[in-house]
C-alpha cells in the first residue's frame, strides 16, 4: 500500500508535536540564515547576512509576504476536513526567524544576541507550529457542528482541479509550443482517459496525465536537440572541481572567477548546515506521509481520499516547475530552499512513516550535493528553465479557474443557487477592484463567506438551500 490512511481533521497527536518540531527547527534555520521557505524572501538573505539590509527591513517584507499567503491562500484551503497546507507553518516561521536577533560573524553560542535568537526561534516556532495544528483541529470540529455544517464541504474547493490535473502538461504545451501541439496532447490524453475507462483500468485521470506528459516530454527533447546546449557550449566555471585540469575555455575574467568562487562558497555554507537541514526534511517527510500537511491544495485532496499515486504525480509537476528556480536561488544566495516539492513525492509513496522520514532526509542530502551540477545542467539546456517557467503559469491559471468552480460547488452545497451567484459575483467584483484577493483564493474565500451568512440566517430560522 502506498501512503497512509489520512485522518481529517488532523489529529492532535501526532499533529501538534510534529508541527511544533517543524516550526521550531524551520524558525531556527531562518534565523541562522540557513534555509528559507518563501522564494521571494530568499534573495534578500545575503543582504541581511552582509548587513546591507537591516532585520527590520527584511522583516517588513517577510511580514507582507506572510500575511498575503496565510489569509489569501494558506488558510482558506486548510480549514475543515482537509489536509492543511504547509504554508501556514513555514511562511510564518520565515517572519519569526528574520524578526528575531542574530549575527553571523560568530557561532550561535558565542554571543548573547545569537543565543537569544536561537532560543526565541525554538520557543516561538514551536508555539506557532503546534498552535496551528490545534487551531485547525478545533476549527474543523466547530465547523462540523454549525447549524449548516461546513467542514465536509470545504473538500469541494479543490475537487475540480484534483480531477483535472492532466491539463497541467496540456496547458504548458499551449503556452510554450502553440495550439496545434497542445491539441495533439489533449487528444492523446483524452484517448488515454477513454481507453482506461473502457478497459476498467484504475484512475483514468492518471493515464491521461501520463499521456499528456509524454507528449510534452517528446516536444521538450526535440526542442533541446534542435537548439543544443547554451550558446557557449561550455559548462559554468563553478562546475569544474579541479581548476588545474580545466581547459583553456574555462579561464574566465576576474569577475567571473569571483562569482564562481561565491557560488562554491555558498554551496559549502549550505553543506556545513546539512545535519539540521536533513532533520527538518525528515520531519517534513513524516508529516507529508501522515497527511498532517500538504504542499498544495489539490494533491492534498487526492491524498486525503487515498489516491497517493495521483497526488505524487501532481507534486512531481510542481517539482519540475519550481526546482530550477529553487536550486538556482540556493546557489546564488547560500540559503537553501526549505522545500523543493520533491519531498511529498517521496513521502506519499512510502509504505510507512519511518521510511518516509528517512527517504525524504536522504533526498535532501542528495539535493544539496547536486546543487551545482543541476544548476549547471539547467544553464546548459535553457529550454528546461523556459518550460518550467511556463508550467508555473499553467498550474496557477488552472488553479484559478478550478478553485472558482470548487468554491461555487461548496457554496451551492451550503446555500443552493444563491451561493453560486455570490461566488460568481465576487469574482467580478474582485476583478473590478483590481484583485485585492488572490484570484486562486477568491472562490474559497467567497464560499466561506457564503457559509457564514447561511449559518447566521439559519439561527434566524431561514434556510437558503430550499
Amino acid at each position: 500500500m502506498l501512503g497512509a490512511d489520512v485522518i481529517v481533521p488532523i489529529p492532535l497527536i501526532p499533529g501538534v508535536p510534529v508541527l511544533a518540531a517543524m516550526g521550531a527547527l524551520s524558525t531556527l534555520l531562518v534565523n541562522r540564515n540557513v534555509s528559507v521557505f518563501h522564494d521571494g524572501l530568499r534573495p534578500l538573505m545575503p543582504s541581511l547576512r552582509s548587513g546591507e539590509m537591516t532585520r527590520d527591513q527584511v522583516a517588513k517584507i517577510s511580514f507582507s509576504l506572510a500575511l498575503a499567503f496565510i489569509w489569501a491562500f494558506g488558510l482558506p484551503y486548510s480549514v475543515g476536513f482537509v489536509i492543511p497546507l504547509i504554508y501556514l507553518v513555514y511562511i510564518a516561521t520565515d517572519y519569526i526567524g528574520v524578526r528575531l536577533p542574530a549575527t553571523y560573524d560568530v557561532r550561535w553560542w558565542q554571543s548573547r544576541t545569537n543565543l537569544l535568537g536561537v532560543i526565541g526561534s525554538l520557543v516561538l516556532g514551536a508555539a506557532w507550529g503546534g498552535g496551528v495544528a490545534a487551531f485547525l483541529h478545533y476549527l474543523a470540529v466547530g465547523m462540523s457542528n454549525l447549524p449548516v455544517p461546513m467542514a465536509a464541504g470545504t473538500a469541494l474547493f479543490t475537487t475540480p482541479v484534483a480531477q483535472a490535473f492532466f491539463l497541467f502538461p496540456v496547458l504548458t504545451v499551449v503556452y510554450h509550443y502553440g495550439f496545434r501541439p497542445a491539441l495533439v496532447a489533449f487528444v492523446v490524453s483524452t484517448l488515454a482517459w477513454f481507453s482506461a475507462s473502457q478497459f476498467g483500468w484504475a484512475l483514468p485521470s492518471v493515464w491521461a496525465f501520463g499521456a499528456a506528459l509524454l507528449v510534452m516530454a517528446v516536444l521538450l527533447v526535440r526542442e533541446a536537440r534542435r537548439s543544443g546546449p547554451a550558446a557557449a557550449q561550455v559548462p559554468p566555471g563553478w562546475l569544474i572541481e579541479d581548476e588545474s585540469a580545466a581547459p583553456d575555455w574555462a579561464s574566465a575574467d576576474s569577475d567571473d572567477e569571483a562569482e564562481d568562487q561565491l557560488f562554491r562558497d555558498n554551496v559549502r555554507r549550505i553543506k556545513g548546515n546539512l545535519p539540521l537541514i536533513t532533520l527538518l526534511a525528515g520531519l517534513g517527510g513524516a508529516a507529508y506521509h501522515w497527511g498532517l500537511v500538504a504542499m498544495d491544495p489539490f494533491s492534498s485532496n487526492l491524498y486525503a481520499v487515498g489516491l497517493a499515486l495521483p497526488a505524487a504525480l501532481v507534486m512531481l509537476m510542481w517539482a519540475f516547475a519550481f526546482i530550477p528556480m529553487k536550486f538556482t536561488t540556493a546557489v546564488v544566495t547560500g540559503t537553501m530552499a526549505t522545500g523543493t516539492f520533491l519531498e511529498p513525492v517521496v513521502a506519499l509513496l512510502m509504505p510507512n512513516v519511518w521510511a518516509a522520514a528517512i527517504g525524504v532526509a536522504l533526498l535532501r542530502v542528495v539535493e544539496v550535493f547536486l546543487l551545482l551540477a543541476v544548476v549547471g545542467w539547467i544553464e546548459r539546456w535553457p529550454s528546461i528553465r523556459e518550460v518550467a517557467d511556463v508550467m508555473r503559469t499553467a498550474i496557477f491559471q488552472i488553479m484559478e479557474i478550478g478553485f472558482l468552480v470548487g468554491g461555487a460547488l461548496a457554496a451551492a452545497a451550503w446555500a443552493g443557487t444563491w451561493g453560486v451567484g455570490v461566488v460568481v459575483a465576487a469574482w467580478f467584483v474582485n476583478i473590478k477592484a483590481k484583485s485585492p484577493v488572490m484570484p486562486m483564493s477568491l472562490g474559497a474565500i467567497a464560499a466561506l463567506g457564503v457559509g457564514l451568512v447561511v449559518n447566521v440566517l439559519a439561527l434566524l430560522g431561514l434556510n437558503l438551500t430550499l
